[in-house]
């Protein structure tokens, strides 16, 4: 009786890199954003640099350092839809150094990011945090579990956003001290959106 031979199996497709992660994506996306950021920095700086300056110098005599550190906090925290680069823009418009402003807001910023790995890793489960996470949060949360410390990496340095990945890092179960490690790159993306702010600024003077 004649043996047939099996058929090889098919070999297992190489999975697709996920639209988000995109090494061309993230690049021009990253690229548009800094090129918005400096052309509406220099227009703020060109058409409202009086009050501009008046208001940061306000803010920095007022809250100085720690009122930074708040403004980055709290949208990388509960994803709140207002730019923490608003607060550097404070920073350097009220007189602060360029390095003094990258520790406060990196500072603030990572800080904001652990608040968001708490929100996902306890409040989970909740009403609240379970309808964002299962909608707008959704994908990230898949990628972070699929690929984990990788995409946490790329939200702290381009436009993919840090608060959700945060929340998606904590929901996943991802060490915190790994979290911490990784959101370090986060103040690649401060100094780099603070450099530009400090570009629009110096040649709308």
């Amino acid at each position: 009786m004649n043996s047939v031979a099996a058929s090889p199996s098919p070999p297992h497709p190489t999975p697709a890199v996920d639209p988000l992660l995109q090494p061309r994506r993230l690049l021009l996306s990253t690229i548009l954003s800094f090129v918005a950021l400096l052309g509406i920095v220099g227009a703020v700086g060109y058409w409202l640099r009086a009050p501009l300056v008046a208001v940061s110098e306000g803010f920095i005599a007022t809250l100085g350092g720690p009122g930074i550190t708040l403004g980055y906090f709290l949208p990388d925290a509960f994803s709140l839809p207002f730019p923490n680069d608003t607060f550097g823009v404070f920073g350097l418009a009220g007189g602060m150094g360029f390095w003094e402003v990258v520790a406060w807001g990196t500072f603030g910023s990572i800080l904001g990011g652990c608040m968001g790995w708490w929100i996902g890793r306890v409040l989970r489960r909740t009403r609240w945090v379970a309808a964002f996470m299962d909608g707008r949060g959704h994908r990230l949360e898949l990628l972070v579990r699929r690929q984990g410390p990788i995409v946490v990496f790329v939200a702290a340095v381009t436009p993919l956003p840090y608060s959700i990945a945060a929340w998606a890092a904590g929901g996943v179960g991802m060490p915190l001290h790994t979290f911490v490690l990784v959101s370090l790159a986060r103040v690649i993306r401060v100094a780099g959106a603070l450099y530009l702010i400090q570009l629009g600024l110096l040649t709308t003077g």
